[in-house]
């Protein structure tokens, strides 16, 4: 960390557009690996054309593009209370205003096998995949394979209820 101290003379040699570049290469490239920017694209795609994703196999579309949407007006009340000079002291406060929207406002809204698709980690939505698996009593590739290759066939949201006894009994 101190060692950083020593390179600064040398990084004042390079001309600031040069440092603006690295970082726009750096953020653009890194934005196909965030979940957040992939379902900002979903509202510009045909629903027929969604990434196989966990959230996209299961989930109803509006579902997802409500939570996107209260995420997209969360960071719009950041962005804009950062960028207002007036008000730009409480930026922290409404940063940290996030919060308890997603802990208490959220499951308000949203199912809490919903938010465990949309937002919650990658071993306990595999544990809940696995789970579904086994009271649906087929892997669910094979049922979402035959739900894109039939017209009519149920599709694997159509589980009405599943997760929710699971919640109920942790």
């Amino acid at each position: 960390m101190a060692l950083s101290l020593l390179v600064l003379p040398v990084l004042r040699l390079l001309p600031l557009p040069v440092l603006y570049g690295v970082f726009l290469f750096m953020g653009l490239s890194s934005l196909p690996s965030i979940q957040f920017w992939n379902r900002v694209l979903l509202f510009f795609q045909q629903p027929s054309k969604y990434p196989k994703t966990v959230f996209a196999q299961h989930m109803e579309k509006k579902r997802i593009h409500m939570y996107t949407g209260l995420q997209i007006l969360f960071f719009s009340g950041v962005f804009v209370v950062q960028n207002i000079p007036a008000i730009a002291i409480i930026f922290p406060l409404m940063t940290l205003a996030c919060i308890p929207a997603r802990m208490f406002l959220f499951p308000k809204i949203f199912a809490g096998w919903e938010l465990l698709l949309l937002d919650g980690d990658e071993d306990m939505i595999a544990e809940w995949v696995e789970k579904k698996e086994r009271a649906l009593g087929q892997p669910l590739l094979a049922q979402i394979n035959m739900s894109t290759s039939k017209e009519g066939a149920p599709e694997p949201h159509d589980v009405e209820a599943f997760g929710e006894e699971d919640e109920q009994s942790s």
